[in-house]
This record gives C-alpha cells, structure tokens and sequence, in this order.
C-alpha cells in the first residue's frame, strides 16, 4: 500500500503542473460567477436558479475533471515507456492502476470542494442562503466523479483518446435516462432495453439539486446509500479495468 501512496503521490505532482486541470477548474470557477450575475424576478427565483444551475455546473466540472486529468494518463505513460519500467519491478499492474486512480482522484476532489465553496461565496455575496443539504449534496457529486475517473481509466486500456470521450460522454447521458426514455431509444424490443438500463448504473441517485433548490429536507440515510452505490460502482469498474489492463500487451 506504501508503493500506491507513493506513486498516487507522483501523480499529483504529474497532474497539477499540467494546464489541463487549472483550465477546466478556471472554467468552472467562472461559470459559477456567470450564473451569480444572471438577472432573476425576486430573490426566491435567484436563490433556486443559482443552486440549481450552480450543481449542475459542478456535475458537468466533475465530468470534464474526470476526462482532463485519465484520458490521456496511461496512453502517455505507454507511449513515452514510462509504464514498462514500472510494472517490471517496482509496482504491479493494480498498484499502478490503483496509484493513477487515487492521485486523479484526489485532485478531481480537491477541484470540486473548490468550486462548492465558490458557489458558498456567488450565493453570499447575492445575499442568499446556503442549505444545510449544499455539502452532502457536493459529496454526491464527488463520488459521481469518483465513478466517472474509474470509467475513464476503464476506457483508457483498450482505446484511444479520441474514442474514450465520446464513450464517456455517452455512458454519462445514457446513465442519466429514465427506463422510459431508456426504452424510447429502442422501442422496438422494450424488454432487452429495460435489462440494459437496469445493467447501465443509476446516476440520477446523485441529483439531489432540486429538493436542495427548493428548501426540501433529503434524509441522511438516501447520502448514505447514494453514496455506497456510488463507491460500490466504483470499485466494479475499476476492478473490470484492472482485468483489461492485466490482458494488455505493454
């Protein structure tokens, strides 16, 4: 466990001197500050407008942290030799997926608690309140991003860059469907779609921006469920990517 602290160490230092990360941090840090300045008919309106649009505009940073900081970690490691030196000796193939992971991680976590207090200072300085839901609903949206990174990786051995995105982007919005909209994409055999979306993982248990918008109490234990079906997705992706990767030929 020392060699995967160790080398999630690298990877931090590695990320954080990219510019990829400060620009899509910059981005969303902007973003926030646009949705603070939108003109709105009363206070009540801007207040939900601004919570709603604010999560959303973290949901979509988680997504591109996510892209910014994998999709390019192990072909660049693979294309330079990098990785040959290092599952020869030091490290494995899982303590190297595992070291890439949490280092992006902890940076994608970082990012997001940077653009939670952002959008504390918008809502602040618009004179408005912060919901006592605001962090659990953030922690949400850390482990969808968590679960996004490890679909990343998953993409990242066996295709390339250019065709990682859209396959991320894809299962993104696919997760996103309800079974009826699911089925509408297909309608022709509903059952095989209904198995699909019921395979496909539930991201909508991480919206809570609604209820947080509209002053709705969200009880503990749905954070806590969330959150373990969050981690729980995780760990299977990863753990489908560390049996793709040990397949590879470096």
């Amino acid at each position: 466990m020392r060699a995967v602290w160790a080398f999630a160490r690298m990877t931090v230092r590695s990320l954080l001197r990219r510019r990829t990360v400060w620009g899509i941090l910059i981005v969303v840090l902007l973003g926030l500050i646009a949705i603070g300045h939108v003109p709105s008919f009363n206070v009540q309106t801007e207040g939900r407008f601004v919570l709603e649009f604010g999560l959303f505009g973290l949901e979509i940073g988680a997504l591109l942290m996510a892209l910014g900081l994998a999709v390019n970690l192990y072909p660049r490691d693979r294309e330079s030799g990098t990785i040959l030196p290092l599952v020869a000796v030091p490290i494995s193939r899982g303590q190297y997926l595992m070291g890439r992971f949490l280092g992006s991680a902890l940076v994608q976590i970082v990012a997001l608690l940077v653009g939670c207090v952002g959008l504390m200072v918008i809502l602040i300085l618009n004179d408005l309140s912060i919901p006592s839901t605001l962090l659990p609903g953030t922690l949400l949206l850390l482990v969808e991003g968590l679960f996004l990174l490890a679909v990343v990786f998953f993409f990242s051995f066996w295709t390339s860059p250019p065709l990682n995105v859209p396959l991320t982007l894809a299962l993104f919005v696919l997760a996103q469907m309800s079974v009826r909209e699911f089925v509408g994409l297909f309608p022709q055999a509903p059952s095989l779609m209904r198995l699909l979306r019921l395979l496909l993982p539930h991201m909508d248990v991480f919206h809570v921006k609604d209820p947080i918008a509209h002053g709705e109490s969200v009880p503990l234990l749905y954070f806590l469920l969330a959150c373990l079906y969050g981690l729980a997705y995780t760990s299977f992706m990863l753990s489908v990517a560390l049996a793709v990767f040990r397949e590879r030929d470096l």
